[in-house]
């Protein structure tokens, strides 16, 4: 299958008059959209005209007479985008099929029509084999697959790049294990970041953890981490960072709520025999299996998950609960009380990382 995206970005010289980008990650063939409005330009220097359409609401011979529809005065680039995202979409009529062959058997000049279909189209597909079955200097077809671990990473270096930065490998970690594999999330968290280091060149994990969506009041990603460990001395460190004297508990509570309920889905889902597989992905849909650190994570959460006998579980609970009612019924200081629960903690997972000396 031949591939739509070219490596080197498209220029005038390459481009083709169709384009059918398919699958279920869709956010490069948006990305290749924008490189063609920058790369096709008119005599005046002027930017490609992007004409949009949804097959839900429009015909293709609509369509098609738009692309035909050439200004006798100037003719800049046109990208006529068109969406789709019903699989009764890929289906095409005797006079949808004609009106398509006619167009590509005479493409008008310095018009590019562009399909984006939301899932895989089967081969079998009227609107497939139309696209395939073109020349390959006409048109091109290709499906989208959700990037995995490697794949990202590259993105994540290329779109460092293009922002005048880079970013290290566990920095980009961290931000997959937070934002998941979305390329759309991760486009806008890049963006974020590259905003807030300012001159500085590399991206760190440290300015991911203050700038990403759901880690910037609070660290639940790093503090769930520690405790899932059972480092309570760096559970502690992150209780210090961020919660100064005087901040309220609402929030870190709900991390703390949060971490108990995945640890109890966790305990249930053991007894009831499911797959550890299975329940992990429900509770951290945004590791996904073929990350590296995949393994790691699962081993982790369930050691937490095992590690803690029916008695020590309903303890700290009912511990966690008390420390609920304090917060809500008296001027008692939320940080040395959440400071008193994670010692305890440690104490009761007996697993390496509470010490006896203050955090300097």
């Amino acid at each position: 299958m031949r591939a739509a995206v070219p490596s080197a970005g498209p220029t005038e010289k390459t481009v083709k008059s169709g384009y059918l980008f398919h699958g279920e990650e869709l956010f490069p063939a948006r990305e290749f959209i924008d490189l063609l409005k920058i790369a096709l330009v008119d005599d005046a220097g002027g930017p490609a005209v992007e004409d949009r359409f949804d097959l839900e609401g429009t015909g293709w011979r609509d369509i098609v007479d738009s692309a035909r529809n050439v200004s006798f005065f100037f003719s800049p680039w046109r990208l006529i985008v068109v969406e789709a995202s019903k699989a009764a979409q890929a289906e095409l009529t005797a006079d949808e099929e004609a009106v398509l062959k006619e167009f590509f058997a005479d493409p008008t000049p310095k018009t590019v029509l562009v399909m984006l279909y939301a899932g895989k189209l089967g081969r079998t597909k009227p609107l497939f084999k139309l696209f395939d079955k073109l020349p390959e200097s006409l048109a091109a077809v290709e499906e989208m697959k959700p990037l995995k671990e490697a794949g990202l990473v590259g993105w994540a270096d290329r779109k460092a790049t293009a922002l005048g930065k880079r970013i290290s490998s566990e920095a980009v970690e961290l931000l997959m294990e937070i934002v998941g594999g979305d390329l759309r999330a991760l486009d806008s968290e890049m963006g974020k970041l590259a905003t807030y280091v300012g001159n500085k060149k590399l991206i760190e994990p440290i300015d991911v953890r203050a700038v990403t969506d759901g880690a910037r009041d609070f660290a639940p990603y790093e503090l769930t981490d520690a405790l899932e460990k059972g480092d309570t001395a760096q559970a502690l460190v992150i209780l210090d960072r961020e919660m100064p004297e005087g901040a309220r508990g609402e929030q870190m509570l709900g991390i703390m709520a949060g971490f108990f309920r995945d640890i109890l889905i966790g305990r249930i889902g053991l007894a009831q025999g499911r797959d550890r597989r299975e329940i992990f992905r429900e509770l951290r849909p945004n590791i996904k299996e073929y990350y590296n650190f995949y393994p790691e994570k699962l081993r982790q959460y369930f050691a937490a998950v095992e590690g803690l006998t029916d008695d020590a579980f309903a303890l700290l609970a009912a511990e966690l609960e008390r420390l609920d009612m304090k917060l809500k019924t008296s001027d008692s200081d939320a940080k040395a009380l959440f400071d008193a629960f994670f010692c305890e903690f440690g104490r009761t997972v007996r697993r390496p990382g509470l010490t006896s000396k203050r955090r300097g």
